[in-house]
């Protein structure tokens, strides 16, 4: 690059005046000869001069340039190295300073009439310089030392660097060449002053004057050179041909003096050396120094040359990087040692930049998988993970990496022997100061044998979960199989009673009613234990309805009135008038209720009960909460604790003393749970004890299956007339279904309000027992309804309830009211009047050869004639000889099963309205029991039904003959 060094202009010099003593011949002749000659050297030395400072001063500025740009790059090794915000203020300082030293160069390039676009060279690269590094300390602090060491190696800071030294040397080279010219042109000048013939003497003066005028420039220069180096951020020292100090700054004297005791002339003696030998620069020349060797310091000499003589020196520049090359050291030691112990831990361990490329493996890694680290750079994690998760953890891994969120996996990764093991992955992101992701940090844990035995207990949990579903399956079952004989006991046992009397053998009854309580207490424990199992095995039903609460509180109290009023308490039923309806199961309602009361007048003699309802709203629903309070013994909290549990009572002398089985409360809490709210209990020992009841208004259900009535769609009357008994108590349906078959009726059952008035509008019975409490609609809603209805109406409608209420049931249409328990004789005496003949034939097919001798039996003692058939072929054989009233028809039989035997018998035009009462211990599911709902009448469980029921069941159906 060529330098243009275009000479001074003049600066002008004043004539100097001659004594008027002289004569004017001489004075003339002297000044026609040497005032101009004198002019002209005075002008021409005086450019030279300004010249040369000129040039000096540019060498010098160029000079501080370099040196603020060395220091700045210096200061970001530094940071590079360590990320400590320390090492930058040299670099702050030094971008500080960069303004002016760009000004002095522009100044001093100005004097030295230097082309302006040289300035714009050098400016120009030393700002490329300082935006480079400002760029590697930006890297540094965002993206980590990676990104800055990347940046650092990628060359482009050198090659800037070296193309500024280069311009500047050049600039420099070309400046100390000005000024070797100048002084040549000056020894000219000098030449000729003396040389000049005349005037001698005013060529000496006028020398004289030149000499005193250069040694004030040269003083001034040596001030401004002076000012320059004491303000240089580095060491500065200048040394002569012979390697003797000439000038030095106090930085440069303060690094010889802190870290040299003796003479600096080992560690910088050899560069000089160097330098005066090879005659160029020699820079970025790195020294260890001091007492224990332990100064670190970066060196940059270059020639330089004496005025007026072809003798050159040495100039030097000294940056300490002491601090730098400890910083470094502690960095690598901690790197090592972090590396260390990342290589022992337990865990496979990595880490990755900010961008989520992984860039390092601890020693586990490698040992565990068996790849390379280049096996890994190049495959990444493709090369262990299995593949079956491989998508779904890249996708959650790069969210995480997006969103500099903590990362968290299981997944199975590949061991050297090709087994999987499953490992828990998880990542976090390291930030700087200000928040920056400098890399994330992961680790990789075996959790197989932990997955193992998590495997093991849920496995363990399923398995426990299902025998216990499995107890309560069979616990429910069982119930129902043992309910099917109490209940044949319980009837056989009134029927006993009542044959006894007739025969006047009254001193059996005493016996006869011992078996009948027993197996009624049986039959009420059993019946509590199949809620519970019900419950446990996920088959109790809700059957959610409209109702208002506080006509369920009014029958509630009015069931339990006796009860109460037998220990001599008082109930107090509270609530505000507002309760408004519910949409719940009121059955189970009403049953907790009655549970909470009976248990309240058990334990409480000569008090008071309160009943209280409330109803709430906690933001998103309505709440109802229901409360007992009694002002009995009360409870200790060792008694409360088990209050809940299943036999359990307070302890053994309260079973004793006042009975029961214990499972009352747990049946109560269960059903309030199911309604999707929760019981509890508070009592003091002595004073009395409240239960509280809390339930949605509404409760969450789902679609509920219509209730079943126990008859089938035939409206024909029975042989000796058709009764539908509506009376929500199993126990109820059933006696009065036996006592009313044994006379001869035909008795069809409904066990809630709304199922009644559904069948009695099929059936249009001959007769209607209808009882007054019952879930979904009370009886003297049905009785209104039912003398609101013009087909209905007509139908007698006999009353049948615990409640004494004659009055109401008389004026609201009942023909009779009998009050519970029913006295049969009253009973018979009212049905007596709707008594019709009995008749009729009734074939059954079943393959169990004792079933059909049961049919035969019962059948046969009601009236009906009878036949039998082993399978569904004898079946349809039996049928064309004689058209069957009815048939009962099993489903399970060789030869052809009763699916069949429907299947061809309703084909038949002439056959097809014969009535079918399928009787089966099959357990069927939702298609084939929709399929039997549209080809028989009935659908009857062998288990559920007994021979009376069945009577019942045969004489709602089947029309007489002839």
């Amino acid at each position: 690059m060529a330098i243009n060094t275009i000479g001074s202009s003049p600066l002008g010099a004043g004539a100097s005046k001659w004594d008027r003593s002289t004569g004017f011949t001489v004075s003339a002749a002297i000044l026609a000869v040497s005032v101009p000659v004198f002019a002209w050297t005075l002008w021409a030395g005086h450019s030279r001069s300004v010249s040369s400072d000129a040039q000096a001063a540019l060498n010098l500025s160029l000079t501080d340039l370099l040196s603020t740009v060395t220091v700045a790059q210096s200061s970001m090794r530094g940071y590079v190295l360590t990320g400590t915000d320390e090492f930058l203020d040299p670099y702050r300082q030094a971008a500080a300073a960069f303004p002016a030293a760009i000004d002095a160069v522009t100044q001093t390039l100005a004097l030295a009439r230097v082309d302006g676009e040289e300035v714009e060279i050098v400016a120009d690269l030393a700002q490329q310089q300082l935006d480079f590094v400002q760029s590697v300390v930006t890297a540094r602090m965002e993206e980590g030392f990676v990104a800055a060491t990347d940046l650092v190696k990628s060359g482009v800071g050198r090659e800037i660097m070296a193309e500024l030294r280069g311009t500047v040397g050049e600039m420099r080279a070309a400046s100390t060449e000005v000024i070797a010219a100048n002084g040549r042109f000056e020894r000219f000048l000098t030449f000729l002053q003396v040389g000049v013939f005349l005037p001698a003497i005013a060529a000496a003066l006028y020398l004289a004057w030149l000499v005193v005028r250069r040694q004030r420039q040269l003083r001034a220069g040596a001030d401004l050179l002076s000012d320059l180096m004491e303000a240089a951020p580095v060491g500065a020292a200048f040394f002569d041909g012979e390697r003797k100090l000439l000038r030095t700054n106090a930085e440069f004297a303060g690094i010889v003096a802190a870290h040299s005791a003796a003479s600096p002339g080992r560690w910088l003696m050899p560069v000089i050396d160097r330098v005066l030998s090879e005659r160029r620069t020699h820079t970025d020349r790195e020294f260890v120094f001091g007492e224990g060797q332990d100064r670190h310091a970066v060196v940059s000499a270059f020639p330089t040359r004496a005025a007026g003589t072809d003798a050159g020196g040495v100039g030097v520049f000294v940056l300490e990087t002491t601090e730098l090359h400890r910083t470094a050291s502690a960095l690598s030691e901690t790197s090592h040692r972090l590396t260390a112990i990342a290589d022992n831990i337990p865990q496979l361990a990595w880490m990755a930049r900010p961008t989520g490329e992984i860039v390092w493996h601890n020693r586990r890694w490698y040992d565990y998988t068996g790849t390379t680290p280049e096996r890994m750079a190049a495959e990444g994690w493709s090369a262990i993970i299995d593949p079956d998760h491989a998508a779904r953890v890249d996708e959650g891994y790069r969210a995480a990496i997006a969103a500099g969120e903590p990362f968290e996996d299981t997944f199975p990764l590949m061991a050297a022997d090709g087994s999987y093991r499953w490992f828990l992955t998880q990542a976090v992101p390291i930030r700087s100061a200000e928040g920056a992701i400098l890399r994330w940090f992961g680790t990789n844990t075996d959790v197989t044998k932990q997955r193992a035995l998590e495997e093991e207990f849920l496995a363990a949990k399923e398995l426990a979960e299902n025998a216990n579903r499995a107890k309560s399956q069979f616990i429910a079952n069982m119930s129902h199989e043992l309910r099917t004989p109490l209940s044949a006991v319980i009837g056989y046992a009134e029927m006993l009673e009542e044959e006894v009397e007739d025969l006047g053998q009254t001193h059996l009854l005493p016996d006869l009613k011992k078996i009948e309580g027993n197996a009624r207490h049986l039959l009420s424990l059993i019946n509590d234990v199949l809620d519970l199992s019900k419950i446990e095995a996920e088959r109790m039903d809700l059957f959610a309805e409209t109702f208002e609460l506080a006509g369920v509180l009014d029958d509630v109290a009015s069931t339990v009135g006796s009860l109460i009023a037998k220990k001599h308490n008082t109930l107090v039923v509270e609530h505000d008038g507002t309760l408004g309806a519910m949409h719940s199961d009121q059955t189970k309602i009403r049953q907790c209720l009655l549970n909470l009361l009976s248990n309240a007048s058990k334990f409480t003699e000569n008090g008071t009960i309160r009943l209280v309802a409330e109803r709430s709203f906690d933001g998103q629903r309505d709440w109802i909460m229901l409360a007992v309070t009694d002002s009995g013994i009360g409870m200790t909290p060792d008694q409360v604790e088990r209050l809940f549990e299943r036999f359990a009572q307070a302890d053994e002398t309260t079973t004793r003393k006042f009975g029961g089985t214990g499972l009352g409360l747990a049946i109560t809490r269960a059903f309030c749970r199911l309604l999707g709210g929760d019981i509890g209990v508070a009592s003091v020992e002595g004073e009395g004890t409240t239960f509280t009841i809390r339930i949605p208004a509404v409760v969450e259900e789902g679609q509920d299956e219509p209730i079943a009535p126990t008859g089938g769609d035939a409206t024909l009357p029975g042989p000796a007339g058709t009764v539908l008994a509506i009376d929500d108590d199993p126990h109820a349906r059933d006696l009065v279904t036996r006592f009313l078959t044994r006379e001869g009726f035909s008795v069809r059952t409904a066990s809630d309000g709304v199922a009644g008035l559904e069948m009695a509008r099929a059936i249009v019975p001959d007769v209607i027992l209808l009882d007054v409490t019952m879930p979904k609609k009370d009886g003297w809603s049905v009785l209104t309804e039912l003398k609101a209805d013009p087909v209905l109406s007509s139908v007698p409608v006999v009353m049948v309830s615990s409640l004494d209420e004659k009055r109401i049931g008389y004026a609201l249409g009942a023909s009779d009211y009998l009050v519970k328990p029913v006295e049969w004789d009253r009973l018979k005496e009212v049905m007596d009047r709707y008594r019709e003949p009995p008749g009729g034939f009734v074939l059954a097919i079943d393959d169990d050869e004792d079933t059909l001798g049961r049919y035969a039996t019962m059948l046969q003692r009601q009236g009906f004639d009878f036949a039998a058939a082993t399978n569904g072929r004898l079946g349809l054989q039996r049928v064309g000889e004689r058209r069957p009233d009815l048939i009962l028809l099993d489903l399970n039989m060789p030869v052809m099963d009763g699916f069949d035997f429907l299947k061809e018998l309703r084909a038949d035009p002439a056959h097809a309205d014969i009535p079918v009462v399928v009787l089966s211990s099959k357990d069927l599911s939702a298609e084939e029991r929709q399929l039997l709902n549209s080809s028989a009448e009935q659908v009857l469980s062998k288990t559920e039904v007994s021979l009376r029921q069945l009577a019942e069941q045969i004489r709602g159906v089947v029309v007489p003959r002839g």
